[in-house]
């Protein structure tokens, strides 16, 4: 996924090459109403006309997946240099805020919807991202050394990776084993919900559980910043641009289920609230957003622990090669947990 290093070392080409992540935001909208008429196309086809259907959802995923992947590779390479510019370090900073693209389309849409303006999403995505666009293009003519940030705090990461075990194993594995258990069938899934909320929905815990997960919101951005003007490998820059995604995603989740959800619609957070509601994630173009924002949210919240664990682990002197193939495979069980759990929320279900 390295960037080639001839077309990195033309100063042109890499001008482009770091613009792209925030041009490819800038059309994610478009892509997702893609994937709207190509699932619509294919739920009123017949015969041969499914099939043409069928290729067109799974081309309109691909492209529309493709944007964090693009976000991804772009960050990787401003992670392999030592020594970064100015332009090539706020490159590498909004390369990770086009990762997170998924949740933060989705934040935007909530809170545009709260605030009584329900096409505020449209309008402001646009002048978001072409003020990016901007500001990317002309900082990468800027030659100067980007000044390094200064160092987190040493305690915080230690803090921080106790308070993710907690979570994980409090509330995180429980959300997604419920959510899993969706894919058997939706009343499933609602029956285990209401077993696993007398624990994390109790008066004592909901607290405890909502307190922590601002920490780590809290915690992550500052440790973020202070590894954003550094070089970073592969896993590292995973690691990062989850962590990115995850701050995000939680803010907007915790907004759709306190704020809108319990607050403002006074609606329960049902197994068809997360999948669309009657229409589902692919029948409406306002849900269809979703599709992405839980599959890169479970998937990133998996891959982040297990570069968590890699760090860990190699503070312990276990061999890099050990400790990159730990944090692989987690990964990977990150992407095989992904995709039954999305099916289930688009109504595909085995029971």
């Amino acid at each position: 996924m390295m960037l080639n290093n001839a077309l990195w070392a033309s100063s042109t080409a890499r001008r482009w090459v770091m613009v792209a992540p925030a041009v490819a935001a800038l059309i994610y909208p478009l892509l997702l109403a893609g994937v709207y008429r190509s699932a619509h196309w294919l739920s009123a086809a017949i015969g041969s006309a499914a099939l043409l259907g069928g290729v067109a959802l799974a081309a309109s995923l691909l492209i529309t997946f493709a944007v964090p992947a693009l976000a991804v590779a772009v960050a990787l390479g401003l992670g392999a240099t030592e020594r970064p510019t100015t332009g090539e370090a706020r490159a590498r900073a909004f390369a990770h805020l086009v990762y997170a693209c998924p949740p933060l389309f989705t934040f935007l849409g909530v809170v545009s919807y709260l605030a009584g303006f329900p096409a505020g999403d449209q309008m402001i995505w646009p002048l978001l991202w072409a003020a990016v666009i901007t500001a990317v293009f002309i900082g990468a003519s800027h030659g100067a050394p980007a000044q390094a940030t200064a160092r987190a705090p040493s305690w915080l990461r230690p803090i921080h990776g106790v308070g993710a075990v907690i979570i994980i194993a409090g509330y995180v594995s429980l959300h997604l084993f419920n959510h899993l258990t969706g894919f058997w069938s939706a009343d499933t899934h609602i029956a285990v919900m209401h077993v696993l909320r007398k624990w994390y929905r109790s008066g004592a815990i909901e607290p405890l559980v909502v307190a922590l997960m601002l920490f780590m919101v809290i915690s992550g951005a500052v440790l973020l910043r202070a590894r954003l003007s550094r070089p970073a490998g592969f896993f590292e820059t995973l690691q990062t641009m989850t962590g990115a995604y995850l701050g995000i995603y939680i803010l907007g989740h915790m907004n759709s289920v306190f704020i809108y959800a319990r607050l403002s619609a006074g609606i329960e957070t049902d197994f068809w609230f997360a999948s669309g509601g009657k229409a589902g994630l692919l029948g409406d173009p306002w849900s269809v957003r979703l599709l992405p924002h839980y599959a890169l949210g479970v998937w990133s919240v998996i891959t982040h622990a297990g570069c968590g664990l890699r760090t860990v682990l190699l503070s312990h002197g276990v061999a890099e090669r050990t400790a990159d193939r730990v944090a692989g495979w987690i990964s990977a069980l990150g992407a095989a947990v992904t995709i039954p759990m999305i099916l289930a929320l688009v109504r595909i279900h085995i029971g």
